[in-house]
């Protein structure tokens, strides 16, 4: 059974990808604007953000055994304004 993975993104909030630790500046509709530490701003989706946390949280798992041959769920990225 592959597990479920709940993500949802918050303006003012960081998460990390490949790049480094970026926030996330707004969100409009299915885009975000993010900014890395470094300084770099860039407009993404949520979706594949959503799908790069959703990876990065199912290698976590699998890497702590948590998980045996389970693939990443798949699901749309939240929105959350707060």
């Amino acid at each position: 059974m592959n597990p479920v993975y709940e993500f949802e993104f918050t303006v003012g909030e960081n998460y990390e990808n490949e790049k480094g630790i970026f926030s996330v500046l707004s969100i409009a509709k299915d885009e975000m604007v993010i900014r890395w530490a470094n300084g770099e701003e860039t407009q993404t989706s949520m979706e594949f953000q959503g799908r790069i946390q959703e990876r990065r949280q199912w290698e976590k798992a699998l890497n702590e055994g948590k998980t045996a041959d389970a693939k990443p769920a798949r699901r749309k990225a939240k929105v959350s304004n707060a």
